[in-house]
């Protein structure tokens, strides 16, 4: 079998489908994950799995249906079964596997994923995180028009410290932005376009960065919580103590309920520990209006000093 190889998510990948998300990446020896396509299983089963709406979990397998895409089976923490189903198109199939799949794999491997966007700042990284459209993409990619370098989008994985005393350290997720439509009169950047959707219906778009892609694990050095709040004028910032980071941490774990179903609550205490212990502060602006430059400058004036 003639497999393409490439690098995400701080893991070696040989997949049997085209990923034009992740980067291409030779590499020796076995892969750190297999993506095949096949059939996966009708079910999984066992007295711990916890079956929902379309999803059934345990702690060593993970099976997902969407209808009209495609099931995916994960199992074992190194492979992904990807059964194609009639009219399905490639972007939503690479889609779901590149957040839900991949999720479940980086779970069963005993890692955590943020839901965060990244920057590089100097020896280290800064995240921001926040829910699905609250402006972690468009943050970063405004910071990166300033001459900042992406770490990653959506999604960074935690890895534990090598040493005691020793800063938490992410990977980044794959090179590739996801922008709103009206991120790019945001930002100023050119508007991309119609191919470049991430789904054929939905008004989100790719943005690649293949070429300045940095696969190496980086310290995090500091957190931004975004928020939104209808009841404010003007964003605010406010530095949270390192309970309030936790929470907030907590909260941006991403697919939390999947990692709980995996069993996976002791790892994640010790890892949004671990992360509590950087500088977090926790941005809220309104809802309405472009207040991406306020926010860029509530960040600049605490931005760590590079070392």
């Amino acid at each position: 079998m003639n497999y393409h190889r490439y690098w995400g998510y701080g893991l070696n990948i040989a997949a049997e489908m085209e990923f034009p998300e992740l980067l291409p990446h030779e590499f020796e020896g076995l892969p750190d994950l297999y993506i095949k396509l096949g059939i996966a299983p009708e079910t999984i089963t066992g007295e711990d799995v916890i079956n929902k709406v379309g999803v059934s979990i345990s702690p060593k397998e993970y099976l997902l249906k969407i209808r009209s895409i495609a099931n995916y089976y994960v199992v074992g923490g190194n492979q992904i079964v990807v059964e194609l189903l009639p009219g399905a198109d490639e972007k939503s199939v690479r889609l779901f596997l590149l957040s839900n799949g991949m999720a479940a794999i980086l779970h069963q491997r005993n890692t955590i994923p943020m839901h965060a966007s990244a920057i590089e700042h100097g020896d280290g990284v800064i995240l921001f995180c926040g829910s699905s459209g609250v402006g972690k993409s468009t943050t970063a990619t405004m910071l990166q028009k300033m001459g900042y370098r992406v770490f990653s989008d959506d999604i960074c994985v935690l890895k534990y410290p090598k040493l005691a005393g020793d800063r938490m350290e992410a990977f980044p997720s794959y090179p590739m932005m996801k922008l709103w439509h009206d991120s790019f009169e945001k930002t100023g950047i050119e508007m991309a376009a119609e191919a470049d959707k991430i789904r054929p219906l939905l008004p989100k778009y790719a943005r690649f960065y293949h070429s300045e892609f940095n696969i190496l694990p980086k310290p995090v050095k500091q957190v931004f919580i975004l928020n939104r709040d209808k009841h404010m004028d003007a964003p605010e910032i406010t530095k949270l103590s390192p309970i309030q980071a936790f929470t907030e941490l907590q909260r941006n774990s991403y697919r939390y309920t999947q990692m709980n179903n995996m069993k996976k609550r002791d790892i994640h205490f010790a890892m949004i520990s671990e992360i509590a212990k950087v500088q977090v502060f926790k941005i809220t602006r309104p809802v309405q209006g472009n207040t991406l430059e306020e926010v860029i400058g509530l960040m600049l004036n605490v931005f760590p000093k590079n070392e």
